[in-house]
């Protein structure tokens, strides 16, 4: 520890420099009884001296709030994890036993309610028991009391520890400080309050700080419940907290315990009895350690640590990182969150379920659900432990990467970015694509917020799934069987630019790059646009984000920022936190009309692994979207009811999908195993993700209001020669709504439904003379076959991403 040096003299001991100062005093001529502060008297330079010190000291007007730990909650009040560096609990000298009092001022100051700040018997005694070579304190309790917080301020601001006036530590100046703040405490304060101050600071062992943290630490009960030789153990321990911790070295606290006892004998605090019975009596210990972090809140521990990294870079808990940081650390907040604890455990059962927790095959699983109408993340699992350290030993159980906030390939779960520029461009979910071309090789492509305006893709022939899908159809049935060459054909017909904004609208953009030209850039719309492949989900997107994106699809077309937060307390009152922010994003109308796909979609194609649908399971109205990055690295399910949004995620958990030195491709249906055996080659969305989130919706989803998602048709899933070409006909898709969907379940909803019209999309004079233009491409028949029911496809070759 460095050395502090002293303004006044150089002696070898802090007690030394105590005596020298009261020998100055002494010579210059009077102590003022009680309280020893000296009066000058003459002009000899003892007095100068004397009278110069303690005049010139400067004691602290006002003192930091007292550190105290900051609690995370969850939205019902259970304690998930504590932040501190200091634990402690503030209580009321009425909630500290009596027995705890008497030990302490036993032993520490004996004349506590008969001297002022300072006690000229006390350094009497000390002075002339270190002259015989017996070494005794002089400082009182209020005299630790104020040393105390001097040590609590320096700390708060930020002072380096080596330079923080501690015990063994301090210059005449320090010690003339306390005795000078001691006195002027003294005439504003009471002595309960100043023994209710100094009993709620005083350290214990480690960081373990005051009488109730300590009471908890070592017996597991409040201050209150003390006994006599339980609270002489911990009046012992003041003096030197690590040599006499009674885990740690047990014959040294017995011996320190004891001889507190001894003086609570000799100063009345016992009877000769009850001292017999407390002195013969064991140290019997009932530890609890609290621990400091995420990794105490278990399978919350990954929310946890979002809330941790939030608080650190969210201007509303301080001006600066650092300032946040100790604000959580010793501002005693007490941060009630979002996190629905029931749904959390159910959320972790189900990931679990779906890959074991350390399971060595590579693959993770993943679930976030959150608030619709509010952005409150309700839970975030997923199927590892996270543990600081734990990751390099175990990694394939522990890990700190948060799987719902880790970019990973999003997927078919793109394809509602162009079914929205679609709707928005005046077509309908009705309106016949050419899904049959699948080569766009040299294709220019519209990009009106590009240089020129347009781009080409030498080559590019994204493939289909399913091979016997590519036919002219509806757009609707495109986006429900999620066919790569319909959207691709959609895309064709419009512009780049207008397909991008709607991600970046949808708050998908945010913290993603995008690779151009092997440089990365932030992702924006205009970097999106350079290569049509993102329409089919090349983009990284996080579990968090997805949730944010599709809960618009829910909330008639409103966005809503994602908070973990339901309010935050600190010992000054609340932290005012910015509102919910919501606003629109998309037209409620065209969220209507895409809902007329994706709520159909979402009853019939996740089920729960065992066939049966996810419609008939959940009882209310769903809508949703599968998604498969390329060879399955990825897969997503994506649904929503009207309040609630739920991110399924399985795939490779190190996000590796392709390895150009061996050629070698990585994902579910390349190789990957859970629980020892090799996911099938054919492996989808459909494979695990969307049975985990039927799984795990079908057991929560009723504990939030299920009412009816507004939705209009044309709709139809027959891919073979369906829609109308005509870009806002209805043709002979099936317009149908919510009260009679595909669904080949007859269960009855919970809701209220009202038919729709069969189409409510009219064509413009500019749509129909674009699509009249267009004609060739999309070879769209004069008349469309009826709607039917589709062949069962087969299983996919996954090539380009697709589901």
């Amino acid at each position: 520890m460095a050395a502090r040096k002293s303004p006044l003299i150089n002696t070898a001991t802090t007690l030394g420099k105590v005596i020298a100062f009261f020998l100055a005093s002494a010579v210059a001529g009077l102590l003022v009884a009680g309280t020893m502060v000296p009066l000058a008297v003459g002009a000899t330079s003892a007095t100068t001296m004397a009278g110069d010190t303690y005049a010139s000291i400067e004691i602290p007007k006002t003192t930091a709030t007292i550190a105290q730990p900051s609690r995370l909650l969850d939205r019902d009040g259970k304690e998930l994890a504590k932040f501190f560096t200091q634990n402690r609990k503030v209580i009321k000298l009425k909630d500290i036993s009596p027995w705890m009092t008497k030990a302490i001022i036993s032993v520490e100051d004996e004349r506590f309610y008969e001297h002022g700040g300072v006690d000229g018997k006390g350094i009497a005694r000390a002075v002339v028991s270190n002259l015989t070579g017996t070494r005794q304190g002089a400082s009182t309790i209020t005299q630790q009391y104020v040393a105390n917080l001097l040590v609590n301020d320096q700390q708060a601001s930020g002072m380096d520890a080596e330079t923080i006036a501690r015990n063994g530590n301090k210059n005449v100046g320090d010690k003339v400080r306390e005795i000078k703040w001691a006195n002027q405490i003294e005439t504003k304060m009471s002595k309960d309050e100043i023994l209710q101050g100094y009993l709620n600071l005083v350290p214990f062992a480690g960081a373990t700080y005051g009488v109730e943290a300590a009471s908890q630490r070592w017996f597991s009960k409040p201050a209150s419940k003390l006994n006599a030789q339980e609270s002489a153990l911990l009046a012992g321990m003041v003096q030197s907290p690590v040599r006499v911790n009674p885990a740690n070295n047990p014959q040294n606290a017995l011996k320190r315990r004891n001889v507190v006892l001894g003086t609570m004998l000799k100063n009345g605090a016992l009877t000769k009895p009850q001292y017999d019975k407390a002195v013969k009596s064991k140290i019997e210990l009932n530890e609890s350690q609290d621990t400091s972090g995420c990794s105490a809140a278990g399978d919350s521990a990954y929310f946890c640590n979002y809330v941790f990294n939030d608080v650190g870079n969210n201007p509303a808990f301080g001006k600066t990182k650092k300032d946040r940081q100790n604000l959580l650390y010793s501002g005693g907040l007490t941060i009630t969150s979002t996190l629905d604890s029931k749904m959390q455990k159910e959320a972790t059962k189900q990931t679990r379920i779906t890959v074991p927790a350390g399971d060595k095959g590579g693959a993770g699983a993943a679930l976030l659900t959150r608030n619709n109408k509010t952005g409150e993340i309700l839970t975030m699992a997923q199927n590892t432990n996270f543990g600081v350290g734990k990751s390099k030993k175990n990694p394939d159980k522990y890990t700190e990467v948060n799987y719902n906030t880790n970019g990973y390939q999003g997927g078919s779960t793109a394809k509602p970015w162009t079914a929205v520029a679609w709707l928005e461009s005046g077509k309908s979910m009705g309106t016949r694509v050419n899904a049959k071309r699948q080569n766009y090789d040299g294709t220019s492509w519209k990009a009106s917020c590009l240089d020129g305006g347009r781009v080409s893709q030498p080559k590019w022939a994204p493939k289909n799934a399913t091979a016997n899908m590519n036919y002219p159809m509806a757009a609707s049935a495109g986006l429900y069987w999620s066919i790569n060459s319909a959207t691709v054909a959609e895309a064709y017909r419009l512009d780049l630019c207008d397909i991008a904004s709607v991600p970046e609208r949808l708050g998908l953009l945010e913290g993603q790059t995008t690779d151009s030209n092997g440089k990365i850039v932030p992702a924006t719309p205009e970097a999106m646009a350079v290569s049509p492949a993102f329409i089919l989900g090349a983009q990284n997107v996080t579990a968090l984000a997805q949730a944010r994106a599709f809960g618009v699809f829910a909330n008639e077309g409103k966005r809503c920022e994602s908070t973990p937060y339901v309010s935050v307390k600190s010992n000054r009152g609340e932290i005012k936190l910015p509102e919910s922010d919501c606003k629109e994003v998309i037209k409620a109308d065209v969220v209507k009309k895409l809902n007329g796909t994706l709520k159909p979609l979402a009853e019939t194609r996740p089920t729960n692994g065992n066939g049966t649908q996810a419609g008939a399971l959940i009882g209310g109205d769903i809508g949703g979207k599968t998604g498969t990055s390329n060879y399955a690295t990825s897969t997503w399910f994506a649904g929503y009811t009207s309040d609630i949004t739920t991110i399924s995620w399985v795939g490779r958990k190190d996000g590796k999908t392709y390895d150009p030195a061996t050629n070698k491709h990585y994902g579910l249906n390349s190789g990957l195993k859970i629980r020892g055996k090799r996911t099938p080659s054919t492996a989808d969305s459909g494979t695990f993700a969307s049975p985990l989130w039927t799984r795990y919706m079908a057991k929560v989803a009723d504990r939030y209001p299920m009412e009816n998602i507004p939705s209009v048709g044309p709709f139809t899933k027959n891919y073979k020669n369906s829609g109308s070409g005509s870009a806002g006909g209805s043709g002979t898709a099936t317009g149908q709504s919510t009260s009679n969907r595909q669904s080949t379940t007859n269960r009855q909803s919970t809701s209220t439904r009202k038919s729709a019209p069969k189409s409510t999309a009219k064509s413009s004079k500019s749509s129909k003379k674009k699509d009249k233009e267009e004609k060739k491409d999309s070879e769209a028949p004069k008349k469309s076959e009826p709607s039917k029911e589709p062949e069962k496809p087969k299983k996919p070759k996954k090539s380009d991403s697709d589901d």
